[in-house]
């Protein structure tokens, strides 16, 4: 068979979905994601008498915690199905892919299977978060 014919029997038999309506989806549950985390950012700082600074932080290694427990009992994606991007983009996506490759090479012990891989998906993410971060700081530099 060749390609063109295969692309237009994939293109024939694959589901077509509705853009507008998932990017609305992705709005609406990335929205909410930001509500519970300042809901728990406010809750910390006003029972733990934080500034909201040091809230921020906790709040946002509880939600991290979450999104890897959820990944861990399968839930994660079963959300992710639904919500699509409004939960793949924030740091639930980052925490997500780092279990998600955990929990894929934990056959392989900890140091070769899980140390070796954790950052397999996340570490092309934090290597242009931290050049990215060099070049503001150098860019803010010369503005003051």
């Amino acid at each position: 068979m060749r390609e063109k014919d295969y692309k237009k029997l994939v293109d024939k038999h694959s589901k077509k979905e509705n853009k507008l309506k998932n990017v609305i989806i992705a709005f609406i549950s990335g929205g909410v994601i930001g509500v519970i985390a300042e809901g728990i950012t406010n809750f910390i700082s006003k029972n733990y008498s934080l500034p909201m600074d040091e809230s921020y932080i906790y709040s946002t290694l509880f939600i991290v915690c979450l999104a890897s427990i959820f990944t861990g009992i399968g839930f994660f994606d079963k959300i992710v199905s639904f919500a699509k991007a409004g939960l793949i983009v924030p740091t639930t996506g980052f925490a997500h892919s780092m279990t998600c490759s955990a929990l894929d090479y934990k056959k392989e012990g900890f140091t070769k299977g899980i140390g070796g891989n954790i950052f397999k998906l996340t570490g092309s993410i934090i290597l242009y978060a931290i050049v990215v971060s060099f070049f503001l700081v150098l860019i803010k530099g010369c503005i003051e």
